[in-house]
């Protein structure tokens, strides 16, 4: 009803408004609307074209030219526009091509400086002369092997130009230029530089010497013009390498004259022109040779810094040029295509865009007929006041209506929505039936919400109580995670620890109950009961075992220490050499792997009366360990038991070689450092001597055979060591039969009895011939016998 009552009254003073604007249409209100409106069209216009003749007054002023009032000056002024646009149209892009220069300029300095800048933080960080790449390669390369910089010199840092010689030094670079750009690496660091070269990508080019410490060569004489003479070498431990370099590759003749160079064999002249050899001569003229910046010799290099500051300074200042002259260009540019556009926008302009006078003679004459008009109905102004007042009533109006009409309509809206939520709430609400406990907990969390409950307030408290049971969940899920991994990792650590117990269980939450079925089952069977016998076992039966093994072992060690007590019986009594004889000490060898086994053997010994079950553990894992490598097969484990159960690899034998009166005149230690006849001696002797102990020892006789096979015999062994040695194996009793060179046969003609030659056909067939002994004389005869390099002689 408030909304009808509302339009009728909006139509009502609707109709009034229409009333009177039929009234004053009566009254001659057309003609004067028509010419309000025809006004306001010609104050348009008139606004229009004094903004375009603003705008083409500030054109003018880029241009520097005046605006005209007259159509024809005007007319003149577009031409002209046009003609400045015709003849200044490529100006721009002059202009550009001008900057681009000046930024390529300006770019070129820019790296320039940035070089030099480089330079001046490298020489300024190091005091040598090599360039900074070179540098940056070096400390890349000594961080990368783990080497001191100054480890790897390069060999221009180790030389330098005498300061009497410097009006020589520009050609003195270009001989050794690339020679001085050189690493020096010591024979220690050699492997690990030469692995990393190899491996990696350098981008540049690197040339390194292996610098070995070898005795000095022959020094050969230099001329006294030599550049050799001109230089003087930093002391450090490559000197001697450098100077011996020197001398072989860079022994160039400093001549001062054209002839000279002809006639040297290698030479320089003060201009850069070098003499390799009869025929190649070289001129390197790419830079100038008193560009000091390409200099890379020298101990210091404050002179290179000074050029380097000084270039940067200069790259600087030419940056700084070339920025004013770019943005002097810029502004120039600017305003040519400022006078470009402007000339443009004139060319284009018509004089009707900007005849403000025309535009303010129509709105004179329209005002004019307007008051002529107003004049001839008096009546027109009080209408025209009754018109408005009658407009703003009806406004109002219907501004009152919107605002009511709106209100009505969000009213209506809201209306629906809560009748929507309602519908949606009640099927909800008849199908979820809570418990007790659910409706106590929910009723609790609304009341600690806050405030009172209320429609509009439900759906924020709703979604803070929302966000209240999202928390105590996601508590309750991370405590439910953080008990359920606990228990599984209790579950891992069993099935780990006793994977025969565990049958295949998997170590999950799953598999609870199965756990506690064997928990329930260990704490009723009679675990304690178990403990108790492992520990007996292992205490009676591992250190029964462990001692008979280290008991056993002591009694090798000590079975070989009394053997050789017995074959020093036998050597005491048979001469190694002019009254003296030999005796055979015997060592233990301290092997790293036998050591830690022994060690082992006494801790777990020495924990064996110790009730402590985790010690027992300890202990059972320890012997565990032990018995896993003595059972398997793997090599590694084969090579170490017969390492630490081979007593006879845990002792090593020294010979002393012994007086009359016992006083020691010499020692052998496995012949190390002997000739071979001093080998072959000692190895005799003590050959003969444990035979002797084999067969019985020194108080048992010999058997009545006891022959001893010789094959080589003696090859090595001048004669008097060949009788001597015979005389020891007479000495035991032996009886020989040996294979030897015929240049032993007469060293051994009083020792045998008998002898044949063996003869060796085309290394495939063997013969045996005969040799005749004469008992009388103790010779053989070898008149008849063949002699041939060939063959062997059998005594």
């Amino acid at each position: 009803q408030e909304r009808q009552q509302l339009r009728d009254q909006e139509t009502d003073e609707l109709n009034k408004l229409r009333t009177l604007q039929d009234k004053r249409s009566d009254l001659g209100g057309s003609l004067l609307e028509r010419l309000a409106g025809d006004l306001d069209e010609a104050e348009r216009q008139r606004g229009a074209r004094l903004d375009k003749r603003d705008h083409l007054l500030r054109e003018c002023r880029v241009l520097e030219w005046t605006l005209p009032d007259t159509a024809v000056a005007f007319a003149e002024r577009r031409e002209a526009a046009r003609q400045y646009l015709l003849q200044e149209g490529d100006r721009g892009e002059r202009l550009d091509e001008r900057r681009f220069a000046l930024k390529q300029q300006r770019e070129a300095a820019m790296a320039a400086f940035d070089a030099a800048r480089r330079e001046v933080a490298a020489l300024e960080r190091q005091r040598s002369n090599m360039p900074a790449r070179m540098l940056a390669l070096r400390e890349t390369l000594a961080r990368a092997v783990r080497v001191p910089e100054e480890k790897l010199p390069f060999a221009g840092e180790l030389i330098e130009v005498k300061a009497s010689e410097v009006l020589w030094q520009g050609a003195i670079e270009r001989v050794l230029g690339g020679f001085a750009q050189s690493l020096l690496v010591d024979e220690d660091y050699y492997a690990p530089v030469s692995s990393y070269l190899n491996s990696t990508h350098l981008g540049e080019r690197l040339v390194y010497h292996r610098v070995a410490q070898t005795p000095a060569a022959v020094s050969r004489g230099i001329s006294a013009g030599s550049l050799i003479h001109k230089l003087n070498l930093a002391t450090a431990s490559h000197s001697a390498w450098l100077r011996d370099e020197l001398k072989a590759h860079f022994d160039y003749e400093c001549v001062d004259t054209l002839a000279a160079l002809r006639k040297a064999e290698r030479a320089i002249t003060r201009e850069g022109q070098i003499r390799h050899g009869r025929t190649r001569h070289e001129k390197n003229d790419r830079f100038r040779i008193d560009d000091r910046s390409r200099w890379v010799l020298g101990f210091d290099n404050a002179a290179k810094l000074s050029l380097y500051r000084e270039q940067a300074a200069n790259h600087a200042a030419e940056i700084e040029r070339l920025r004013l002259a770019i943005d002097a260009a810029g502004s120039e540019h600017k305003a040519a295509q400022a006078r470009l556009l402007a000339c443009n926008q004139l060319a284009n302009a018509r004089w009707e865009d900007i005849d403000v006078a025309a535009s303010l003679a129509r709105v004179d004459a329209l005002k004019a007929q307007i008051r002529e008009e107003q004049a001839a109905h008096p009546d027109l102004e009080k209408l025209d006041y009754e018109i408005a007042r009658q407009r703003r009533v009806y406004e109002l109006a219907a501004e009152l209506g919107n605002e009511r009409a709106a209100a009505i309509k969000l009213k209506e809206h809201r209306r629906t929505e809560l009748m929507r939520k309602r519908d949606r709430l009640i099927p909800e609400r008849l199908s979820l039936a809570l418990t007790p406990t659910q409706q106590s907990g929910l009723d609790q969390r609304f009341s600690a919400a806050g405030g009172e409950l209320t429609l509009d307030g439900l759906d924020m408290t709703t979604v803070s109580v929302v966000r209240a049971l999202g928390e105590e969940t996601r508590t309750v899920t991370a405590q439910l995670m953080s008990l359920r991994a606990t228990i599984e990792k209790r579950f891992g650590a069993f099935v780990s620890g006793w994977p025969a117990e565990a049958g295949g269980l998997d170590a999950t939450l799953a598999s609870a109950e199965d756990f506690f079925s064997k928990l329930e089952r260990l704490e009723h069977d009679g675990l304690p009961a178990f403990e108790a016998r492992f520990l007996l076992l292992l205490r009676e039966q591992s250190d029964q075992n462990l001692t008979r093994l280290s008991t056993q072992l002591d009694h090798e060690r000590k079975g070989i220490r009394d053997r050789m007590s017995v074959v020093n019986d036998s050597l005491a009594v048979a001469p190694f050499g002019p009254g003296t004889h030999l005796n055979i000490e015997t060592r233990d060898r301290q092997l790293d792997e036998v050591v830690a086994f022994k060690q082992t053997l006494r801790a777990s010994l020495s924990q064996s009366f110790n009730d402590d079950p985790e010690l027992a553990e300890t202990r059972f894992g320890v012997i565990s360990a032990l018995v896993n490598r003595f059972s398997s097969q793997d090599s590694e484990d084969r090579r170490w038991r017969a390492l630490v159960l081979d007593v006879r690899q845990h002792v090593e034998f020294v010979a002393r070689e012994l007086d009359a009166d016992g006083v020691e005149v010499e020692v052998y230690l496995s012949g190390a450092g002997k000739s071979g006849g001093q080998r072959q001696k000692l190895a005799a002797t003590c050959l003969a001597a444990a035979l002797r102990y084999q067969l019985g020892g020194q108080d048992r006789a010999l058997p009545r055979f006891s022959t001893v096979f010789l094959d080589e015999a003696f090859d090595k062994a001048d004669a008097e060591f060949t009788t001597m040695a015979m005389n020891i194996f007479k000495t035991f009793g032996f009886q020989m039969i040996v294979a030897t060179p015929l240049k032993s046969v007469m060293t051994l003609e009083p020792f045998i009895g008998g002898a044949c030659f063996v003869h060796i056909k085309d290394r495939k067939a063997s013969y045996i011939v005969p040799i005749e002994f004469d008992e009388a004389s103790n010779r053989l005869k070898l008149a008849a016998a063949p002699m041939n390099s060939d063959e062997t002689a059998v005594s």
